[in-house]
């Protein structure tokens, strides 16, 4: 890939910027400061960045540009991001720990430390009127509000999503950034576009926006404008892929079917009946049936993931083959370190309590939420150093992670969420893996795992025709890099 003219390489020097006087300790790639040229120019953007691409990097570079004009970086991003985010910041930059605040459960409004960069919980702020006032003391004209993870405010009646947007509005530079814009539908985009500024798509709603851009074609929901809503958005946003940008090692897929065992029959074929008999006792109650249907595909998910849905009795778990057949399929593995990403927590300690049992000298080490932040940071620390087999919950390893000591990716069943599963994929494909990454996804010989399978799919594929859109638009990596070469 030929270099990029020298005037995109930003002079790197100590200066006045959140934390104090520091400087940035690391080169960019030529990609991400084709991200920076585009953005530096504008109080608000999107950087739709594949994971793995170096978004964080990027981030911290457009608000190091901003150095004269801030007193305080507010990062919001997943919770199990956090830690991730404060130990990059110190990868990045020359800052010191004391540069940094990671809210917890003592940050108020009445103690918040002076310091440069404060990372802050999407969830908690949400969930927390401590946190929601916090951030609104702290959040002022001089501020550079940074969103990770954007789709986790994609949901415009979500009390997070409305409190960001009151908040925002007072921060003057604004930057989201996701590798997955959009994980249902183009209606995804509206709140973060919202949250950099609501004249970018010029609509008063959510409403607004979803008449105008979302009908019904053939009986399915589909974007009546995509490259409309492509246009409008573009000047705001630069998108790269790993194909792009990257020379990564190739990535490996396979199914391995999984019969069901007699009780995960049985209780498949109650659930059925069950809902049958709720939809006619409440057949003149039609606003009911939205509702018994969610419990229904909870319900058969569960049974197919090896768990007792709620509303039975019993134990947790269901007879099923999922355990042992992940299990044969590890024993064969010549690896030092691999992954199984579950939905459930009882998933995880089923399978914990298997290699115990089955590979007492394969070591397991355990994700999942509840856990504090710096019990996650041990048990992946530990997971690196020692090798082993982490078993983890998409919800709460698949954001931010690197995990490039794994070449073996095992999906111990998947999930309705498309932005969870290809989140979690790339984990392990990113900067810094040099060899091939297997993903290996158990699938259950059952309706609603096949139902699961082709809506991740038609996610997939929405996704994909957005970055087609943006990129014939001119709005990635190639379409910059090969107008400035034109232009040079």
């Amino acid at each position: 890939m030929a270099g990029l003219p020298a005037f995109w390489i930003f002079k790197e020097e100590a200066m006045n910027c959140p934390g104090g006087d520091w400087h940035l300790t690391t080169a960019a790639y030529e990609h991400q400061r084709a991200a920076v040229m585009k953005l530096s120019r504008l109080k608000v953007g999107a950087l739709f960045m594949d994971m793995g691409t170096g978004k964080t990097r990027t981030a911290i570079e457009l608000i190091w540009l901003r150095r004269h004009l801030i007193s305080r970086c507010v990062w919001c991003c997943p919770v199990s991001l956090m830690e991730t985010t404060r130990r990059e910041i110190l990868f990045h930059t020359s800052c010191l720990n004391g540069d940094i605040h990671v809210f917890d459960s003592r940050t108020k409004e009445t103690n918040i430390p002076s310091a440069g960069w404060h990372i802050v919980g999407l969830e908690s702020l949400g969930r927390s009127i401590r946190v929601y006032a916090a951030l609104g003391k702290l959040i002022d004209k001089g501020t550079f509000l940074v969103v990770d993870e954007s789709t986790y405010i994609k949901g415009h009646k979500a009390k997070r999503t409305r409190r960001l947007l009151r908040l925002g509005i007072r921060a003057p530079y604004r930057l989201i950034l996701t590798g997955t814009p959009i994980t249902q539908g183009i209606e995804d985009l509206y709140t973060q576009m919202a949250f950099l500024s609501p004249r970018i798509l010029g609509v008063s709603s959510w409403e607004t926006f979803r008449r105008a851009h979302v009908g019904l074609v053939e009986g399915e929901r589909k974007t009546l404008d995509l490259g409309g809503v492509c246009r409008t958005i573009l000047p705001y946003v630069y998108q790269v892929s790993k194909e792009e940008c990257l020379n990564l090692p190739p990535k490996t897929y396979r199914h391995v079917s999984c019969p069901f065992s007699p009780e995960q029959t049985r209780l498949y074929q109650v659930i059925k009946y069950r809902f049958l008999e709720r939809v006619r006792s409440e057949s003149n109650d039609p606003s009911r049936l939205g509702m018994e249907i969610y419990r229904l595909f909870c319900g058969l998910h569960a049974v197919s993931c090896g768990l007792v849905p709620a509303g039975f009795s019993g134990g947790r778990r269901v007879e099923n083959r999922r355990v042992s057949l992940l299990i044969e399929l590890l024993r064969n593995i010549k690896t030092s370190h691999m992954i199984v990403w579950t939905n459930h927590r009882e998933s995880i300690f089923a399978l914990n309590e298997g290699l115990t049992e089955s590979l007492p000298w394969l070591r397991s080490h355990m994700l999942f939420g509840g856990l504090s932040p710096g019990v996650r940071t041990q048990r992946l620390d530990k997971w690196r150093e020692a090798g082993g087999v982490l078993l983890a919950t998409q919800g709460t390893g698949g954001h931010g992670l690197t995990l490039t000591e794994a070449d073996h990716v095992f999906f111990f069943s998947e999930n309705w969420k498309y932005s969870l599963r290809i989140q979690a994929e790339d984990r392990s494909h990113r900067i810094g893996q040099k060899r091939k990454v297997h993903y290996v996804t158990i699938q259950c010989d059952c309706n609603i795992d096949n139902r699961i399978h082709s809506a991740l799919m038609r996610k997939a594929n929405a996704l994909e025709e957005l970055k087609r859109e943006i990129g014939k638009l001119g709005g990635d990596y190639t379409s910059l890099r090969n107008f400035v070469e034109r232009r040079v």
